[in-house]
């Protein structure tokens, strides 16, 4: 019987205090810390930690520990890289939309706040992931993070602790991510490439074997979660997968049996549900909602088509404008409502991470296979925006840390090649 996340998750604040004594040997430790802090929501797991505000004392003390550190600090700056340029017009424009906003505190407090913060966490994560150590270390927190998100929705669905819903007993958290059977699934969608592209290519039988039993725990989750956006998102990852492999003709056999035999396991209450989603927008209220959410995104932008009603005051909008008062529950609609032409900046930021991988790739292709290393990162980068974006029709979150994370990533994995000079690769 494996152990209740309850009984176990004195780990995280112990784990949190080590990497952050840590970090005075080497700051990304901290960074990894505060990754942590953000995403297994210590504060609300611990009240008192919350209390005395822990996420803001180790995003100040690790951004004090970089400061003094002397290292990387310039690697955040517009003129560094063009992506670097688009967050920061990305952070310009949500920051004046708060102040223009329908409601400024309520964007503030909603939207503003949180791009701060992603905003930091790019910025710790360019100015201390200047080697191929800091860049493995941080890919394995994101993993294990990933899979501690979905370690206790899995138990509690194992160990029959459900939440009863009308399509069926879906599994659920205690906090964050894993307190929404949504957010769980687009989670662990999110941490399969990087999972398949970076854990499971290690030589190491030890690291494969960990891979493989944490993809079995991830795909578990999606399945558990019963979320139909999810299924879709574990389809194109298996198609994706096949897109950007060498051999897909190889490559897609391994993912229709991946299919094909996950589809077996399913149970048939799962499958029913699931086969609502031939029938459209109208396949019950939740499927409408993301429709909607759209709908009326576009009409928040036609109202106010500049800065839209504001960075995060998309359900305040709603009830003023509609009187329904309910998050998008579809990111493309939480950003036309949210900074109406403004989110060109938003698109603008995960195009140029996005053609950036790509051409990270085509030069390490020209360099040799001997940076097959960097090359299977940029990929997962590349395969995680794409699955992001496309469960996006049935999710908001325009703000999550991903994407950020990712934006962050490809910038590092750049500088580090130019640092050792492998390949011919300009900052422009």
């Amino acid at each position: 019987m494996l152990p209740s996340a309850e009984s176990i998750q004195i780990i995280l604040p112990i784990a949190c205090i080590l990497l952050l004594v840590m970090s005075l040997k080497n700051p990304v430790y901290g960074v990894i810390a505060y990754f942590i802090v953000l995403n297994a929501k210590l504060g609300d797991m611990y009240p008192i930690l919350g209390a005395i505000r822990f996420e803001l004392l180790v995003a100040v003390y690790v951004l004090l520990r970089i400061l003094i550190s002397g290292k990387g600090l310039g690697n955040f700056l517009p003129r560094i890289n063009p992506i670097n340029k688009a967050l920061w017009v990305l952070f310009a424009v949500g920051m004046v939309s708060v102040a223009f906003s329908v409601n400024p505190v309520v964007s503030w407090n909603e939207g503003g706040y949180f791009l701060l913060k992603v905003t930091v966490f790019y910025i710790m994560i360019v100015s201390t992931v200047r080697s191929s150590a800091n860049l493995t270390k941080v890919l394995w927190a994101f993993l294990l993070v990933t899979a501690w998100i979905a370690y206790e929705p899995v138990v509690n669905y194992l160990s029959g602790v459900v939440s009863e819903e009308m399509y069926g007993a879906v599994a659920y958290g205690r906090f964050g991510a894993a307190s929404g059977h949504v957010a769980l699934a687009n989670t662990l969608n999110q941490g399969i490439p990087v999972l398949l592209y970076f854990a499971m290519t290690n030589r190491k039988r030890f690291i494969r074997l960990a891979s493989i039993m944490i993809l079995a725990l991830l795909v578990f989750g999606v399945y558990a979660s019963k979320s139909r956006g999810g299924f879709l998102g574990l389809m194109m990852t298996a198609m994706g997968v096949v897109y950007f492999s060498r051999d897909r003709l190889k490559a897609g056999l391994i993912a229709g049996v991946f299919v094909v035999f996950f589809l077996t396991l399913a149970a048939s209450d799962y499958l029913s549900h699931m086969s609502t989603i031939q029938e459209g927008v109208h396949a019950s209220r939740t499927t409408s909602d993301r429709y909607l959410g759209l709908v009326n995104g576009i009409s928040m932008m036609i109202k106010r088509p500049v800065l839209g009603v504001g960075i995060g005051c998309y359900a305040e909008a709603r009830r003023q404008f509609f009187h329904y008062y309910f998050y998008a529950h579809n990111l493309y609609g939480e950003l036309l409502g949210e900074l109406g032409l403004g989110s060109i900046a938003w698109f603008y930021l995960i195009y140029l991470v996005f053609r950036r991988a790509g051409a990270i790739k085509r030069v390490l292709v020209r360099a040799g296979p001997h940076d097959a290393f960097y090359f299977n990162i940029v990929t997962a980068i590349q395969l995680g925006l794409f699955v992001r974006l496309f469960v996006g029709n049935f999710t908001h979150g325009s703000l999550i840390w991903f994407w950020f994370l990712m934006a962050a990533l490809t910038v590092a994995v750049q500088n580090i090649l130019l640092q050792e000079r492998r390949i011919p690769l300009q900052h422009t």
